[in-house]
């Protein structure tokens, strides 16, 4: 009966000390995740901070937006999307066009050209931008 008792306890004593370990790599993994995507945000921030991405909004727009709209405007949607992707996206660092991509809606949300509700259905477009542009392979 001690053999049992002294088995079961070690046992239980290796599997405390198993997921002690487990809880320690956990929070050291979250540590430095966080710090790489804080880093990664201010990188991203310096590089697109000068950047306009008015033909990208432009596309966008014409894109959700199925009106007589594009009577109004000088250029087809084609010319906004190419000048979009080959001048406004192209030369962005690979890991910063996501968050170029949220920046250009926030900045559209916080100026009034678009509503809560039409804020919810471009973003999801916008997050297909890069795939379009075939900057990236999967969307933001």
């Amino acid at each position: 009966m001690a053999k049992k008792i002294t088995s079961v306890g070690a046992l239980l004593l290796l599997a405390l000390l198993a997921l002690n370990e487990a809880l320690a790599t956990t929070v050291t993994t979250t540590v430095s995740t966080t710090t790489i995507d804080y880093e990664e945000n201010q990188q991203c921030q310096k590089e697109i901070q000068t950047r306009s991405f008015s033909n990208c909004e432009t596309f966008l727009r014409l894109e959700f937006d199925t009106s007589d709209a594009t009577i109004m405007l000088p250029y087809p949607k084609k010319h906004y999307k190419n000048r979009c992707c080959k001048e406004e996206l192209s030369g962005i660092d690979q890991q910063c066009v996501c968050y170029a991509v949220r920046s250009m809606m926030k900045n559209m949300m916080d100026s009034g050209r678009l509503s809560a509700e039409e804020m919810e259905e471009m973003l999801v477009l916008a997050g297909v931008l890069p795939i379009m542009c075939n900057i990236r392979k999967n969307p933001c």
